[in-house]
């Protein structure tokens, strides 16, 4: 619990400059689902963090992903989870990339998506300069 609230606060700060490239109903579905987590009512968080994931925001699909991986206010569900960190990966995301290395049982498979991890890492913080 304590890992996925910690995700999630990360994934919120560093979402803020993401938002607004994929439109104003995906950042105020975004937004509705941030405010429905922090007031504790994990399902309509989960609807509106979907609203936002299925408009293509990795860090909606992420944070998705964490609340079906803890069954937080939503049915526990890793293949859906899966899923969506899958998108959100595809989407170069390094928090999703990480998880999935997390949640990988093969070694070697698991460091090569930690390296994708750090390289996505790597490409938004030279973003930011």
């Amino acid at each position: 619990m304590r890992r996925g609230l910690i995700a999630a606060l990360a994934a919120l700060m560093l979402a803020q400059p993401a938002m607004a490239q994929h439109g104003d109903e995906g950042d105020i579905a975004y937004r509705r689902g941030l405010a429905y987590k922090s007031s504790g009512d994990g399902a309509l968080a989960a609807h509106w963090l979907g609203v936002a994931a299925s408009r293509g925001m990795p860090e909606a699909m992420f944070m998705l992903a964490t609340m079906l991986l803890e069954g937080d206010g939503v049915a526990r569900d890793e293949a859906k989870a899966r899923t969506w960190l899958e998108a959100a990966a595809e989407l170069d995301y390094p928090e999703a990339w990480q998880q999935l290395g997390m949640m990988e049982p093969d070694p070697q498979r698991a460091a090569q998506y930690m390296r994708r991890a750090a390289h996505a890492l790597t490409h938004r913080s030279e973003a930011k300069r």
